[in-house]
């Protein structure tokens, strides 16, 4: 009986034996289940961007998860793009236990490098501050060849662009400009042309002929100094007592050919003559026959007599005549 009882005690030990090495067993196979089942396959971005000089697996695939920080390649230059191949990009993916299938089937995976945009005005200041320090001053109007031409520089550059050098044809105003966009970047050539500017006093509204000129309506342009007309007015103070002798557009240089004195008398108005006779002071009425200005000659004729004489203006509706005019008149 004794060794019955021993005998159910050895089967019931060894049953409770198995049954905890097939839950051990099954528990590992569960553990190693997960670690070896299958992986989400890598999702491609639909654009793909590099932030710094390295492009990293996380800037490609939006669930790259661990492999984010994992660096793929070199990224292209700020602002450039690189196409990558397929084939590559899978076979980098595998090395790292990961996937990626080119579903798609697409031919290249294009990437791009984010940058600082330097842009045409702050190339053509870069250049005008260059040529201003090289000419005490002087302003340039500058146009680019490219007139689309634009640098980039990493969005962490704290340096600004400079100048390597810049080479100018004063004759033609032709210039090539060697630009280093940010610190340890290749130079870039910068090609256009420029023209020296002068700043001169045009009126700032439409004026007709024979309006007197004032000096609000006088303001500075800028205009290149090639293009500057022979007998420009360059300081405002000439325009004192003048005024238009045509209409004249708003914004033109003002030369002294477009300048008349300010009339003092005008066409067909009704002045007092004096005449100039020793020991006496007579006077007559006259009608203009054109204008004039203070101390300029004018033809009039006396109202009195009806002869057309010689005066010379004095003051606004004044004028004065010889004696021999009034023994004539």
């Amino acid at each position: 009986m004794n060794t019955l009882f021993e005998h159910l005690r050895l089967r019931y030990f060894a049953t409770i034996t198995a049954l905890i090495l097939l839950l051990v067993a099954a528990s590992a196979s569960l553990v190693l289940g997960a670690e070896d089942g299958p992986v989400e396959p890598l999702l491609l971005r639909s654009q793909i961007e590099s932030q710094d000089a390295f492009l990293r697996f996380g800037d490609v695939f939006s669930n790259a998860g661990a492999l984010a920080k994992t660096v793929l390649s070199r990224a292209p230059e700020p602002g450039r793009r690189v196409s990558l191949d397929p084939s590559w990009l899978s076979a980098r993916a595998n090395a790292q236990g990961r996937v990626w299938q080119n579903v798609s089937r697409l031919k290249r995976v294009t990437v791009r490098r984010a940058g600082q945009r330097i842009g045409t005005d702050q190339i053509r200041t870069l250049i005008g501050e260059e040529l201003g320090a090289r000419s005490d001053g002087v302003r340039y109007e500058i146009a680019l060849s490219n007139r689309a031409q634009t640098l980039f520089a990493p969005l962490d550059a704290r340096a600004e662009p400079q100048i390597l050098s810049l080479d100018l044809t004063e004759q033609s105003g032709v210039f090539t400009a060697r630009i280093v966009p940010y610190e340890s970047a290749t130079p870039i050539d910068v090609r256009g042309r420029v023209w020296r500017l002068m700043q001169v006093p045009a009126l700032s509204r439409p004026y007709q002929a024979g309006e007197a000129i004032a000096q609000e309506d006088v303001k500075w342009i800028e205009v290149r100094e090639a293009n500057l007309r022979a007998g420009a007015l360059l300081d405002p103070e000439r325009f004192t007592g003048k005024a238009t002798r045509r209409a004249m557009r708003a914004g033109m240089p003002l030369r002294a050919s477009d300048m008349k004195r300010l009339a003092a008398v005008k066409k067909g108005e009704i002045i007092t003559i004096t005449y100039r006779v020793p020991g006496i002071r007579l006077t007559a009425q006259g009608r203009a026959l054109g204008e004039a200005a203070l101390g300029e000659a004018l033809r009039v004729v006396n109202l009195q007599s009806s002869r057309t004489i010689d005066v010379v203006v004095t003051a606004s509706g004044r004028a004065t005549a010889n004696a021999g005019a009034a023994i004539g008149g």
